[in-house]
């Protein structure tokens, strides 16, 4: 929660900041300020993505190992004792909490449950509560274990087969995204400036800011959408679109500021009817 707050009032903190002293219109002040404020929070969400992926590997690492020492006749005391000198990663110090708190006579439930509390994963959390109404209901800790750790591999297996067909998918919407931007790119550099020349006896009066505002306005709409798009399809998680999103917004913000301004616009042109 503490994120949201400080992205709600970076946002805030910038669209007064370009509406006050930069003397940006309000609009053009808020659309900028969202999205250059979104920035931390897109990778805060990508950070928090890779650390949550290296928590589930570990812990099916971490389980692998203990279903292998049970099988061999340790029991889980002295299983969980031997596996703490393991490097386990982020995961290190929630093992040596819970063969502390089995040596100190917590029961193996409530043991397992604090320790799913503690790794604040979805994953790990649905794996323990599996294993408890597992255990619970007289089933063999070790069977139940690895009854559930083999789904998930299988699941994981078929998750990252899903993701090399999908591949080529992905790059066909990077390319997407950038044939849209480049279309962008020849309106506002060549067929803007051609609209606003007038034959003799004749005036034309466009609006040019307000249809290259409308056009980075729309650019942001489907940077945001295809990155969720993307997100979902690619990774199975909206989540997981904060890159892709970042990915997007930096090649509006490029497009805009960079490569527009720089091109002289419509020089080829103007000089055909000039």
């Amino acid at each position: 929660m503490r994120i949201e707050i400080i992205t709600i009032f970076i946002i805030i903190s910038l669209i007064i900041l370009l509406h006050l002293f930069f003397n940006f219109d309000l609009l053009n002040s808020i659309v900028t300020g969202i999205i250059f404020g979104i920035f931390p929070y897109l990778i805060y969400q990508e950070i928090n993505n890779r650390i949550e992926k290296e928590k589930e590997e570990q812990f099916i690492r971490f389980s692998l190992d203990l279903i292998d020492l049970l099988k061999s006749g340790l029991p889980l005391p002295l299983a969980l004792k031997q596996l703490e000198n393991n490097d386990y990663g982020r995961i290190n110090d929630l093992i040596r909490n819970l063969s502390a708190r089995i040596d100190w006579g917590v029961s193996v439930e409530d043991s397992f449950i604090q320790f799913a509390e503690e790794s604040n994963n979805n994953m790990i959390k649905r794996t323990i509560k599996s294993l408890i109404d597992i255990y619970k209901g007289g089933g063999n800790l070790e069977e139940g274990l690895e009854a559930i750790i083999n789904s998930i591999i299988e699941v994981r297996k078929l998750k990252e087969s899903r993701k090399t067909e999908m591949h080529e998918n992905i790059i066909h919407s990077y390319l997407v995204f950038i044939f849209f931007l480049g279309i962008v790119i020849t309106f506002e550099i060549f067929l803007l400036p051609f609209l606003q020349i007038s034959l003799p006896g004749q005036t034309i009066s466009i609006n040019t800011n307000f249809v290259t505002n409308l056009m980075y306005y729309m650019s942001i709409i489907q940077a945001i959408f295809a990155g969720l798009a993307m997100g979902k399809m690619y990774e199975d998680s909206y989540k997981a679109g904060a890159k892709y999103i970042l990915i997007f917004l930096l090649m509006v913000i490029v497009v805009f500021d960079v490569i527009v301004p720089l091109v002289p616009k419509g020089s080829n042109i103007i000089n055909l009817f000039g």
